[in-house]
């Protein structure tokens, strides 16, 4: 059987992020040295801005910042983002609230909550299963403590008032 010749982009998420926005019936959005409250978009290029939220079929950005992204990809360098829901995600030099994703390819990613099917890369979290389950472990010892703690203080008041 004879191999069919395949002719291949140079980025295929290039490809997959025009399809993305011929579906959803966007203008691409370039942001250069600009703040905006909400961009929309298919293809939404970012540099050394900011946005408060942005939903896209794909985000890139340099040098910026944004508060919640959503994405089908992201690509994004020396930034940070509060929130990230993306499909694949990119990310170098990166700091990050936290990040739900399919795939991810990170370099120096700071970030404190990670949800992700497959991850590349190096990648700092603040809770890891360990932490979590000691952060857990102490609010539940805290709320038992403090409630006992609460009602001793409270029938000590109601004594000294109703003496």
């Amino acid at each position: 059987m004879a191999e069919q010749p395949h002719d291949h982009p140079e980025n295929p998420l290039e490809e997959l992020a025009a399809r993305l926005s011929g579906r959803l019936a966007r203008k691409p959005v370039d942001l250069h040295e600009k703040s905006a409250t909400h961009v929309e978009g298919g293809q939404i290029s970012m540099k050394e801005s900011a946005a408060r939220s942005i939903r896209a079929s794909a985000l890139h950005m340099e040098d910026s910042a944004a508060g919640y992204v959503r994405a089908g990809s992201v690509d994004a360098g020396e930034s940070m983002i509060g929130v990230a829901v993306a499909g694949n995600a990119t990310l170098r030099d990166v700091t990050n609230s936290a990040l739900v994703a399919r795939h991810v390819e990170a370099d120096h990613v700071r970030t404190v909550f990670l949800a992700a099917g497959r991850v590349e890369g190096r990648i700092s979290t603040f809770f890891t299963p360990w932490t979590a389950f000691a952060a857990g472990a102490g609010l539940g010892v805290t709320l038992l403590s403090g409630k006992s703690l609460l009602a001793r203080l409270f029938s000590l008041i109601f004594k000294r008032r109703n003496a």
